[in-house]
């Protein structure tokens, strides 16, 4: 009877071990810093480039994206957090440079006006599925009737008449 409860007890103790390794492993990939090249990448996405301005820092060939590059490189190598190094982007160029400008004062119109346009665009669409939905029906009068009925007639003897030419 004491060899089985032991057996268990060492499969217990062995599932235990792993799941121990299996947290820390886990725990270590999750909390690793990016390499460098990676987060200088990241960084120069999220930065607007003064002269192109519709394009990231990370894509544009002009000098000053190129020296903007340089100086998140040289920032992150020096071991300034992210936080940092886009607040002192932000301090020489405003808000703007950023990709995601953040929500407040000035920016607000930013984040707000596609909302509101999406909230009137839906209230539209719904206001005329409504209006078609409640619509009356209008039913052919008698002669209506009449007029489409000769129509289909005079339409299918045309048609039959011309299958009947060689």
């Amino acid at each position: 009877m004491a060899e089985p409860t032991r057996r268990r007890a060492g499969t217990l103790a062995v599932a235990l071990a792993i799941l121990g390794l299996l947290a820390v492993t886990v725990g270590t990939l999750l909390t690793a810093t990016r390499p460098a090249p990676d987060r200088v990448q990241e960084l120069a996405e999220r930065l607007r480039c003064p002269v192109c301005k519709s394009v990231s820092v990370a894509e544009s060939p002009s000098d000053t994206a190129t020296a903007m590059r340089q100086v998140v490189a040289e920032q992150v190598a020096a071991g300034r957090t992210d936080r940092e190094i886009v607040g002192f982007f932000r301090a020489r160029y405003g808000d703007w440079v950023l990709f995601d400008p953040p929500t407040r004062g000035s920016t607000l119109p930013l984040w707000l006006v596609p909302l509101a346009a999406a909230v009137l665009g839906a209230a539209l669409v719904l206001a005329r599925v409504r209006r078609r939905r409640d619509a009356p029906t209008v039913e052919p009068t008698d002669d209506e009737r009449a007029r489409v009925e000769a129509a289909v007639a005079r339409a299918r003897a045309a048609g039959t008449a011309e299958e009947d030419e060689p």
